[in-house]
């Protein structure tokens, strides 16, 4: 089900590290002449092609690492290993049933690994083909890849510039920096707010 869930997102994650590419482009090259502008085309051009290894590159990225990046946790890093956290934020919950009704899943005295297994065994598998969380499913995966994206383009910027040839598209501006570090870190919130929203959509339909 992730699985397919991936191949629709795919789409929406090549457009969004295209567009990335394609502004950091038209910050980077000056556009007063008319070969300033081609360099912009073929640099966009080379974007594109950029754009599908980088989504290819973001889907064979563990997920493990992606989780770790996104919840900056080394260890029990999904948010439902922190339901029970999440459900006492949110008003659809009513907190005193869901822990009656879950006891193994809300108790205080787990472990996080423990929690998120419960989670996924006792609530998510029973209701995962409901819309509701299919979307928040579809959503969670989606900002969860485009930051992976983002930020390999984050990097391979910064690596560029302290040891790429400047000859080719000169020195990396610094509006590149600004957009690609307010990009990555929007898809950083995006994507835990959408995991944390996943976990409580799986609750509030078992409810």
């Amino acid at each position: 089900m992730a699985s397919d869930l991936k191949q629709e997102n795919n789409r929406s994650i090549f457009l969004i590290m295209a567009a990335s590419l394609g502004v950091s482009a038209f910050f980077q090259f000056d556009l007063s002449s008319l070969s300033d502008v081609v360099e912009v085309l073929i640099a966009g051009s080379g974007g594109i092609v950029l754009s599908a290894v980088l989504v290819m590159l973001a889907n064979l990225l563990p997920q493990g690492i992606k989780h770790k990046l996104i919840f900056t946790r080394i260890k029990d890093e999904l948010p439902a290993c922190r339901v029970n956290q999440v459900c006492k934020k949110d008003s659809r919950i009513e907190y005193e049933l869901v822990e009656e009704r879950w006891p193994q899943v809300f108790a205080v005295d787990i472990d996080g690994s423990t929690r998120n297994s419960r989670w996924y065994q006792q609530i998510y598998k029973s209701v995962k083909d409901k819309q509701e969380v299919l979307q928040a499913h579809r959503n969670f995966l989606l900002y969860r890849d485009a930051f992976s994206g983002l930020f390999l383009i984050l990097l391979i910027t910064l690596i560029w510039s302290l040891f790429g040839s400047s000859e080719i598209i000169g020195d990396i501006k610094p509006m590149v920096f600004w957009l690609q570090g307010a990009l990555t870190a929007l898809s950083l919130v995006a994507a835990r707010t959408a995991g944390n929203r996943f976990v409580v959509n799986a609750v509030a339909a078992a409810e």
